[in-house]
């Protein structure tokens, strides 16, 4: 499970919340991703080019208890109502990011009867009746969705940044905001990254399924696009979003490192060992 920073992220205090809105926002952006696939470089893009909302994981498992107790909201409906009221824009806009372990979270919470605890049936055994109550269960939380679909094709790196992440403690790297030093010390580990591969697999696949059972046509996004050419690609998302402007200025900088490449190297020689 993710650990928030000890020093907590700034953009989830209430120095970040907006006027006090009342009602449902009109509007919903939702960025529909996995971690460790660059939906914080995105999600402070589209925060700090304004009128977009502050995208953040508001129903992460990990980011919801810290925010809900500031909030006063012990439960979802209360936690809802508080998100609308403090993270709506005044123009009326809500943006959220999401992960399928999310989506599952709160299918299970509202319907325990009905959907199954997270992680545990995959896409290939979900209907599209299913994917539509999904849909249905989440739509007064975000009423109006425009979705953004952020994926990170290289699976590898992907496991072992969030390998790396677990176990540092560190999962951004903004100068002088949240956690700067590490918890933990980062260890290769096979097993670790082949299951974090399968958890990205299982993740995306019910991504892919719930668009295609809703007739959702996504803006889409790669990690790998995001990083090399920033300011294009999230240039046209803002243009997409109806707010062409320059990129803001990036305030995260890169956690990859010599010593995640090593990881990343040596689990490809394993697997190729293992696999032949």
């Amino acid at each position: 499970m993710r650990t928030p920073s000890a020093s907590p992220y700034d953009l989830t205090l209430a120095g970040a919340d907006f006027p006090r809105w009342d009602g449902p926002p009109g509007r919903s952006i939702v960025i529909c991703s996995h971690p460790r696939s660059g939906s914080t470089l995105l999600g402070e893009a589209i925060r700090f080019a304004g009128g977009l909302g502050c995208p953040l994981e508001y129903l992460h498992r990990g980011f919801r208890p810290a925010i809900a107790a500031r909030w006063g909201a012990p439960d979802l409906d209360a936690y809802v109502a508080a998100l609308h009221r403090h993270r709506t824009e005044p123009n009326g806009v809500l943006s959220i990011k999401l992960f399928w372990q999310d989506v599952e979270d709160v299918a299970h919470e509202r319907a325990p009867g009905r959907f199954p605890p997270p992680g545990t049936t995959p896409a290939a055994l979900t209907s599209a009746r299913d994917y539509a109550e999904i849909r249905a269960l989440v739509a007064d939380l975000l009423p109006g969705p425009e979705f953004i679909y952020l994926e990170r094709p290289d699976r590898v790196r992907q496991a072992v940044s969030a390998m790396v992440a677990e176990q540092t403690g560190l999962w951004r790297l903004i100068p002088g905001v949240g956690r700067q030093q590490a918890v933990g010390v980062a260890a290769y580990d096979y097993n670790r990254i082949l299951r974090m591969i399968a958890l990205a697999d299982y993740s995306h696949e019910h991504w892919r399924a719930f668009f295609a059972a809703n007739g959702i046509e996504p803006y889409r996004v790669t990690y790998e696009e995001l990083v090399e050419d920033f300011e294009q690609v999230v240039g046209g998302l803002l243009a997409a979003l109806g707010r062409p402007s320059l990129p803001p200025a990036r305030r995260m900088k890169r956690q990859a490192d010599q010593t995640t490449e090593a990881m990343v190297l040596r689990f490809l020689r394993d697997h190729a060992a293992k696999t032949v």
